[in-house]
């Protein structure tokens, strides 16, 4: 779910005030796309907002609107570790699973995948 200028005359409504119009752009750009790779439930939304409201009324909120291209340089740095988070992931799975693969083969054992590979090398070894 994301924002749009309903919600926002709705928590006006709500808050029975008008915000003021940076802090109506600050969050109609913060909430306008869902959280890669997450998506903002109803009440998620809400309460991050009616949060940011708060924080702007303590004077704790920076609004400052940052240009479409400072936004696309976080989201593709926030993306890079993302990826190299997973890549790391990804490789101590893989790591895991060979070390699972190595004590079922020792014990004589093989899981689906290893079958799978024991008969996929016999059939091309027999083709030959």
């Amino acid at each position: 779910m994301t924002i749009n200028k309903t919600i926002i005359r709705e928590l006006e409504h709500i808050y029975r005030r008008s915000f003021p119009n940076d802090l109506k752009r600050y969050l109609l750009v913060k909430y306008a796309e869902e959280p890669f790779p997450y998506e903002f439930t109803e009440q998620d939304l809400y309460a991050n907002i009616r949060r940011d409201i708060r924080d702007y009324e303590a004077g704790e909120l920076d609004v400052t609107v940052k240009s479409p291209s400072e936004r696309w340089q976080e989201e593709r740095e926030h993306l890079k570790n993302l990826y190299i988070e997973k890549s790391c992931e990804a490789r101590d799975l893989k790591e895991y699973v060979a070390e699972l693969e190595q004590m079922l083969s020792d014990h004589g054992l093989e899981s689906f995948r290893m079958a799978e590979r024991r008969i996929e090398y016999l059939t091309e070894s027999l083709s030959f």
